[in-house]
C-alpha cells in the first residue's frame, strides 16, 4: 500500500518539481469526469466537449456504474486517454472512480505552458475523486517530451497535496530520469 508522503518536497526538491510538472498532466485527465475533481490548470481543453468512443457500453445507471468496452477512446480537446475497458462509478450521477484498464491504457496530453506533449501508460489507471488522487498500476511509466520521466510498478499522484509516492518491488524499481533543461546547462 502507498503513503502519501508530506516530507518529499523537503527530501527532494528538484525531484518534486520536475515530478510535478511531468505530473501535472495526470491531474488534468480526469478533471472532465468529476465535478470533484481540483482544478489544476487554467486550460481551454476542460471547457471543450468529452467524446467516448467504445465497441460497446453497458449503462447501469441505478447501480451507478458504465462499462465501456472495446478500444476505448476517450478524448477532450488535446487530452486522449486509451484503453481496452473503462469502468466509471457515478453514485447520484456524479463520478467517484473512473478505472482504465489496457495493454497497456494510455494517456496523451499537450501542455502549453510546456510547449510539449506529456504522455503515459500503465496497465491500470485509476482516478479516486474523494481522495483526489490517480494511482498508475503495472508498467507504470509518465514521460514529459523532451525532458523527464519516472517508471515503476506503481505510481501515485495525491492531487490535494501535490504529492508523488512510488513504490518499487525488488526485481522492478523505481526509475526517474532527469534531463537537463537547455538554459540550466549553459
Amino acid at each position: 500500500m502507498l503513503k502519501r508522503n508530506t516530507n518529499l518536497t523537503n527530501r527532494f526538491p528538484f525531484a518534486m518539481r520536475d515530478a510535478f510538472t511531468l505530473l501535472l498532466m495526470l491531474s488534468m485527465l480526469f478533471t472532465a469526469f468529476s465535478a470533484h475533481a481540483e482544478n489544476t490548470a487554467n486550460t481551454s481543453d476542460e471547457n471543450l466537449p468529452v467524446e467516448v468512443t467504445a465497441d460497446s457500453l453497458n449503462a447501469k445507471d441505478k447501480e451507478g456504474v458504465s462499462i465501456y468496452q472495446g478500444n476505448v477512446v476517450i478524448t477532450q480537446g488535446t487530452t486522449t486517454i486509451k484503453g481496452d475497458k473503462v469502468t466509471l462509478h457515478h453514485p447520484h450521477r456524479k463520478i467517484s472512480t473512473a478505472i482504465v484498464i489496457g495493454k497497456p491504457a494510455t494517456f496523451k496530453r499537450y501542455l502549453e505552458e510546456e510547449k510539449g506533449w506529456v504522455t503515459g501508460h500503465a496497465d491500470k489507471i485509476t482516478y479516486s475523486a474523494a481522495q483526489k488522487t490517480l494511482l498508475l498500476e503495472g508498467h507504470a511509466q509518465v514521460i514529459q517530451e523532451g525532458k523527464n520521466s519516472i517508471s515503476g510498478p506503481k505510481i501515485l499522484y495525491d492531487l490535494t497535496l501535490k504529492t508523488l509516492s512510488a513504490k518499487g518491488e525488488k526485481q522492478d524499481r523505481i526509475k526517474m530520469i532527469f534531463t537537463p533543461d537547455e538554459q540550466e546547462q549553459k
